[in-house]
């Protein structure tokens, strides 16, 4: 008697295999991003604001690790480059020690001045008795390099900002950003009798015109001991039209509150009649937030945009 052996179907491999595991990565792919944003609305607005000061210190960090002590093991800085020796006088006069951090702070910065603007921002500032920072270009007129002196006698922080403003000149190699530089480095140097610490990239650290080098720009700078600064509020102001003032107040105290500390970029120009209408307005919102102001040294913390890939 011959039996015959029942067939026993074969599942892996078959349709319905298939169709299973189909299924079976359909509901990963929908429940994973499920739980991470669970997880994510789960933590609490404290975690969240500690995550983002870790973030912030881990920055700095990555930054301070560009110093003198360090740059030259760095792995995108070729060992002690040619542009090392340039201008052997181009060193602040302190070493870079940037880890004053101040809670509630807001720190006003003024870009591409001096100019007629100058004397009105000073005039709004000395009378809010508010200190900023006036990241400055080069100058030939006179008056203008007596501004330069009358933000520093006003006790204010003068910076350097670029001596041509050339975005295209100034980024076409790290040696044209020294040579740059050094222009208006000495240029505030023997004007106004004050070594500049602190400097502003023209467009930030991280623009269209130096992704190919900014690395190396900000390293240089960093063992030289200047203190880079970027910005986290903006008056909107850099465009060539006048933002209006109700725009400007507006774009500097509505995000002002998300922050714990303030870099406020505003521009000092001839045609920024706007921004001077804006600032005093600005200041008493900001003071109502629980905000000081303070202008920023080369202890001051800076914010700096995170590096990119």
């Amino acid at each position: 008697m011959f039996f015959r052996r029942r067939s026993v179907p074969v599942y892996f491999g078959s349709v319905r295999f298939f169709k299973n595991m189909i299924l079976l990565c359909v509901i990963v792919l929908i429940m994973v991003p499920s739980i991470f944003a669970f997880r994510y609305k789960a933590i609490s607005e404290q975690e969240r604001q500690y995550i983002e000061l870790l973030e912030t210190e881990a920055q700095m960090r990555e930054f301070e690790q560009l110093s003198a002590e360090t740059v030259a093991q760095s792995d995108f800085v070729p060992e002690h480059p040619a542009y090392q020796d340039l201008y052997p006088d181009f060193y602040a006069p302190q070493p870079l020690n940037a880890t004053e951090r101040t809670e509630k702070t807001i720190y006003l910065t003024f870009d591409d001045g001096p100019s007629e603007r100058t004397d009105e921002i000073l005039k709004i500032l000395k009378d809010k008795d508010v200190k900023a920072t006036f990241f400055v270009i080069g100058q030939s007129d006179e008056a203008d390099l007596q501004r330069m002196r009358d933000i520093v006698a006003a006790g204010h922080t003068i910076g350097m900002h670029s001596y041509t403003h050339n975005y295209t000149q100034i980024y076409s190699s790290v040696e044209a950003y020294l040579e740059d530089m050094y222009q208006i480095f000495v240029q505030i140097r023997e004007t106004t009798g004050e070594t500049p610490t602190v400097f502003r990239f023209p467009g930030g650290s991280i623009n269209a015109y130096n992704r190919g080098i900014y690395r190396e720009l900000i390293a240089e700078m960093l063992r030289r001991g200047f203190v880079p600064c970027d910005w986290n509020l903006s008056g909107g102001d850099a465009t060539g039209t006048p933002a209006p003032a109700t725009e400007i107040i507006r774009s500097v105290v509505g995000p002002a509150a998300d922050v714990t500390r303030g870099f406020v970029l505003m521009h000092d120009a001839q045609a920024k009649k706007t921004t001077v209408e804006a600032l005093s307005i600005v200041i008493d919102r900001l003071t109502e937030l629980g905000f000081t102001f303070e202008k920023l040294t080369p202890q001051t913390m800076p914010v700096l945009y995170g590096y990119q890939g």
